[in-house]
């Protein structure tokens, strides 16, 4: 354990769900370490070994966009300061709506 390092980010939730796209949103852990400078972001589709990553500002919220329809996803967050990351929140599945096409 680093001190200054943050804890783990709680309460993920799903804000909206589209076939392309989910809006998360999370609440900052209650040990914010030296102060959040970003959050970073993970998220895998059911079945595939690629994970994507997104770093975001310090607004706890994050769009992820051109995702595949009616699939499975494993959603992350950490935050991240001047001196590393803290850990991964818990995980949030989350199934994008099927294509209206």
């Amino acid at each position: 354990l680093i001190l200054g390092l943050p804890g783990q980010p709680s309460s993920l939730s799903t804000n909206s769900v589209s076939p392309n796209e989910i809006v998360i949103s999370w609440s900052a852990p209650t040990d914010v370490g030296d102060g959040i400078t970003r959050y970073c972001v993970k998220w895998q589709a059911a079945g595939i070994s690629h994970i994507q990553q997104r770093v975001v500002a310090v607004s706890r919220s994050a769009t992820l966009d051109k995702l595949t329809p009616y699939t499975w996803f494993d959603i992350q967050v950490r935050e991240e300061t001047d001196k590393g990351s803290g850990p991964w929140s818990v995980s949030l599945k989350v199934r994008t709506n099927e294509s209206s096409e």
